[in-house]
């Protein structure tokens, strides 16, 4: 983990040594679902927020962030029932690089990576601690997003990440073609605000 942080660290000061580089904050929700759980939807809302740099490229702009975000499942309860139902609640810190390119007027679509460490997570049925099979301590996965301009240096963007690579293995420690285990599926909408900006 200390050599990604190393890696991590080299590229930041890569991109603000560059005289174009921009920076700002992030912050907004996270909406997830894990695959597998006998459960459907977004219904666990959690965090995301941190920071980023970005600069150009020729045609496109990098863009590198440091984030905290919640992910996890979560069942959805009538309100006239006294259960609480299942609860997973997963906390990360997550490094993601996109590329960014403008395709339309004032929006840009971004495809990228992340890597992200899990600092804690609790499983839960009812209320009460209940913890299957542990949660990899690190996660590899993919996105895809959309970005455009509100106001001067504030710009919403909306983020679908899903993992590559199972997150924990499933309960039966069966496997279904592709699938070797369940996978985090996130639709995020945040804003960046821009402090820096060449």
């Amino acid at each position: 983990m200390n050599k990604i942080f190393k890696v991590l660290f080299l590229t930041m000061s890569s991109f603000c040594f560059s005289q174009n580089f921009n920076a700002g904050t992030i912050i907004g929700i996270n909406t997830s679902q894990v695959s597998f759980d006998n459960l459907s939807g977004f219904n666990k809302i959690g965090i995301r927020t941190g920071t980023f740099v970005n600069r150009e490229f020729g045609e496109f702009d990098g863009q590198l962030e440091l984030l905290y975000i919640n992910k996890g499942s979560r069942q959805s309860i009538d309100s006239d029932t006294y259960s609480e139902g299942y609860r997973l609640h997963l906390n990360y810190i997550e490094i993601p690089l996109s590329l960014k390119k403008n395709l339309y007027k004032n929006i840009d679509f971004e495809i990228g990576g992340s890597i992200s460490y899990l600092l804690n997570w609790v499983e839960k049925y009812d209320g009460v601690e209940n913890y299957g099979i542990d949660v990899n301590n690190v996660e590899y996965s993919a996105h895809i997003g959309v970005e455009c301009p509100i106001r001067n240096n504030l710009y919403l963007n909306t983020r679908l990440s899903n993992s590559i690579l199972p997150i924990r293995s499933h309960s039966s420690d069966q496997m279904y073609k592709w699938y070797h285990g369940q996978y985090n599926t996130s639709i995020s909408f945040v804003l960046y605000y821009y402090f820096i900006k060449k």
